[in-house]
């Protein structure tokens, strides 16, 4: 099949034939994909899977680089809450790290104001102690008095300020049964349930599977407050990335997916399609498979791809 288009930057040029002739593959063996009604389509699907394949690179190259002390100090502006969770983890401090990575997922990066919220709340507004996970599994509801007594100064409005893209709807409240208190609260309660981060990931050591012990987790995190699809599929994303657990996803996870499920419809079904939820999944492992890119990938790519299937854009968490 001869393809008009090219990779959205050069070097992916081979990465882009190879993906293109999967995906040929995979409709001459297994199923037509009606959603990819041309080329054009064809072109910037290839790209979405080459941009997400992209961002998970990102996290190998972080993980091959010193942390600046900026970056992990959450007084200075440098701040940067993943970088820190790094530098926590080769350190030895396994339950600092992944409480980062908690907050990395529940605040998010907004596209403006960057790590404030995460910086201003886990840097305690410039003051020590830091809500560091000793300070916040040891004196939990003080912490919902703090964020109360400090709404105003986190809410001001002489800066930008707000959750990431995916965490945009979210609360800061210390009075919300969802806001950020109860959200701390509940992942607090979940973790020291089990004395620690290592003694709650220890309890599926018997899983032997990396997938087996994701899926587990992912319904594990239920308890987690306000933390949907999306939230848990990140955090234990994350950590998978990041290598401080072996767990990845076995398959995608569409179950009240947006969208994510609207990008498996209209792939495999094509414009217009509302029917079939639960059973595509099948379908998008054998994509998974026969194209050679993992869920996570999927998912991320099909999500992209359906807010504009004809015209390559790049999008941020």
């Amino acid at each position: 099949m001869k393809v008009t288009g090219e990779a959205y930057r050069p070097r992916y040029q081979q990465r882009f034939l190879e993906l293109v002739r999967k995906i040929a593959q995979f409709e001459s063996t297994v199923a037509p994909l009606p959603g990819i009604v041309g080329d054009q389509e064809r072109v910037v699907l290839v790209n979405q899977l080459i941009d997400s394949e992209r961002r998970n690179m990102y996290f190998e190259h972080m993980l091959q680089r010193d942390v600046a002390p900026e970056m992990i100090d959450p007084h200075n502006l440098q701040f940067d809450p993943l970088k820190a969770a790094i530098h926590h983890w080769k350190s030895g401090a396994k339950d600092e790290a992944l409480w980062l990575v908690f907050q990395f997922v529940h605040f998010g990066k907004h596209p403006v104001a960057g790590w404030r919220f995460a910086r201003e709340v886990y840097g305690r507004l410039g003051k020590d102690p830091i809500w560091s996970w000793e300070e916040i599994s040891s004196n939990t509801p003080e912490f919902r008095i703090w964020l109360g007594e400090n709404q105003s100064e986190l809410l001001r409005k002489d800066q930008r300020r707000g959750f990431g893209n995916h965490r945009k709807y979210s609360s800061l409240s210390h009075e919300s049964e969802r806001g950020t208190a109860a959200v701390f609260e509940s992942y607090v309660e979940w973790v020291m349930g089990y004395g620690s981060h290592a003694a709650l990931f220890a309890a599926y050591s018997h899983l032997t599977s990396p997938s087996e012990k994701f899926e587990e987790l992912y319904h594990a995190m239920d308890v987690v407050i306000d933390f949907g699809r999306i939230a848990k599929f990140d955090y234990l994303m994350t950590i998978s990335r990041l290598r401080f657990l072996d767990i990845k996803p076995g398959h995608t996870y569409l179950q009240k997916a947006t969208g994510p499920l609207r990008g498996a419809r209209l792939l495999l079904d094509g414009p217009g399609s509302t029917a079939r939820a639960q059973d595509l999944g099948p379908e998008l492992e054998k994509f998974s498979t026969i194209v050679g890119v993992t869920p996570d990938v999927i998912e991320d790519a099909i999500c992209n791809w359906q807010k504009s299937p004809g015209q390559f854009q790049k999008f941020v968490l």
